[in-house]
């Protein structure tokens, strides 16, 4: 199977887009007009595939109809933008041709977000921080992109896309930007199993310091005994007890403050 090659962006690219655009969200037409005027900022992969760069506008359009049906552009409320980072999600992480090492590109993410939907992520992220452009763990569609395919649960899988439906954007942020964790899924997919079991016993209100105690522990733990190595059940058993013991340290400060 041929790879199809996506543009990449340089971060002066990123940076002329932006600082272009000034005040208001950037567009579509005002960053290609920036690429005329400055070709070496796009580039492909030299080798290894066909370049296609209507991958890149396709995926884009896709994005847009869901932002579109989210709530894009006129309702900027966290539950559309919920909204549409879980349907994204599923979106990237099921698309095929996005199953490849182009996806693990950060220039080609810059990209998508800088040059063919950076209105959608203006939406998306109102204060326009330059991280949601540039590509990385902070990507407004890069992040999305990494949970999806983390948190699948594969085809087969009745519930298959329950975690990332589930999950609480907190929570995401939990696991995702940090690298000793998401750099580890089943360790990323035992925190997450883990949330959604404990939010069905607790209530989701309640997770957010749970989960932030929770991860402290296990990130603690890891410093000890290398996670990456331990068998599945005895992992989940490890996140479970973490789970257990911020949920009794949260329910004793609470009788203290009392």
């Amino acid at each position: 199977m041929s790879i199809l090659l996506m543009p990449r962006l340089t971060s002066l690219g990123v940076s002329a887009v932006l600082e272009s655009a000034g005040s208001v969200a950037p567009t579509p037409e005002g960053a290609k007009a920036i690429l005329e005027d400055g070709a070496s900022m796009r580039s492909f992969a030299a080798s290894g595939g066909n370049r296609a760069e209507e991958l890149a506008w396709n995926v884009g359009a896709a994005l847009r109809e869901i932002a579109i049906n989210s709530g894009f552009p006129g309702n900027p409320s966290q539950v559309a933008r919920s909204k549409f980072d879980r349907e994204a999600a599923i979106y990237l992480a099921a698309h095929p041709d996005l199953a490849t090492g182009e996806a693990l590109r950060d220039d080609v993410w810059a990209y998508i977000a800088t040059i063919v939907v950076p209105d959608l992520v203006a939406w998306r992220f109102p204060d326009r921080g330059q991280h949601r452009f540039e590509g990385g763990v902070r990507n407004a569609l890069q992040r999305l992109w990494s949970r999806g395919t983390v948190l699948d649960r594969g085809e087969h899988h009745v519930a298959r896309w329950g975690l990332v439906q589930e999950l609480s954007e907190d929570a995401a942020v939990q696991i995702f930007e940090r690298a000793s964790i998401a750099g580890n899924r089943p360790l990323a997919v035992a925190l997450a199993e883990c949330w959604v079991r404990m939010a069905g016993k607790i209530g989701r209100g309640n997770m957010e310091d749970v989960m932030r105690r929770a991860t402290k522990l296990i990130r603690l733990r890891n410093e000890i005994v290398d996670l990456a190595g331990l068998p599945a059940a005895e992992l989940d058993t490890l996140v479970a007890s973490s789970f257990d013991l911020a949920w009794e340290s949260i329910s004793a400060d609470s009788l203290t403050a009392c």
